[in-house]
């Protein structure tokens, strides 16, 4: 007895805290949000020298104007909301890479780490043309109306005829690759047992430039640099 109480006194403490290190790699999955858009990120950091790190970061993420506008057709029923002269949807891969710094260590389960980043790499952007629903006579019985599914084009449609968006797979097949660059920086706070998993949240500055200003809204001068604040909630493992 006496035995087995003095190995659980010697192992017990190195389990509960356990000092942090700069030997391990880290990767984390989560959400990325902005008023530019909204998706998904994935980060990899493996130990370069004490308190640095390289950086690898893949996010996929919706771009959006930000003159974007959602209106309703009112004057039909049962529609739904859709976005203004917004012809095309856009949505960008950008794999990234860098070198993070360690700004404050997190020594126990019950501290908080500081980490400070910077990442660039190419973007590859996916240009999808928006199909709406358009209410129309049916050609069959001239009493009553049908929905159809059309290209968005402002100057042939009526927005008194749009009822709504029509499914997102519409147009699929005719979505065009646009190439640019993108910039990441910001400051991570990450929580947990540094031994297994972590939860982290991570605020900073998202950059993207697209020298051919992909056309999203129509009859507007399009931007080729797109940027704004974002926040990020994601959840990681040390390995």
């Amino acid at each position: 007895m006496a035995i087995l109480f003095l190995a659980s006194a010697l192992t017990l403490p190195a389990q509960d805290s356990r000092d942090i290190t700069f030997d391990e790699s880290a990767f984390k999955a989560g959400l990325q949000a902005s008023p530019n858009g909204f998706g998904f990120v994935f980060r990899n950091v493996a130990p370069s020298r004490k308190s640095l790190g390289k950086v690898l970061d893949v996010n996929f993420t919706s771009v959006r104007h930000y003159k974007e506008k959602t209106i309703l057709n009112q004057r039909s029923v049962n529609t739904s909301p859709y976005i203004f002269g917004k012809i095309n949807k856009f949505f960008a891969l950008r794999p990234m890479a860098g070198i993070q710094k360690t700004l404050a260590e997190k020594r126990s389960k019950n501290s908080v780490g500081i980490n400070m980043f910077g990442v660039a790499g190419p973007a590859l952007g996916f240009l999808k043309p928006v199909y709406v629903n358009v209410e129309m006579i049916d050609p069959n019985n001239p009493n009553a109306y049908i929905s159809v599914a059309r290209k968005y084009e402002p100057e042939k449609i009526s927005p008194s005829a749009i009822i709504g968006n029509a499914s997102f797979v519409k147009g699929l097949d005719e979505t065009k690759l646009v190439a640019g660059l993108s910039f990441k920086t910001g400051v991570e706070f990450n929580w947990g047992y540094y031994s297994s998993e972590f939860k982290s949240i991570e605020v900073g500055v998202l950059i993207d430039y697209f020298p051919s200003r992909p056309e999203l809204l129509y009859n507007i001068k399009n931007k080729s640099v797109y940027s704004s604040f974002y926040l990020s909630f994601a959840i990681g493992k040390n390995y």
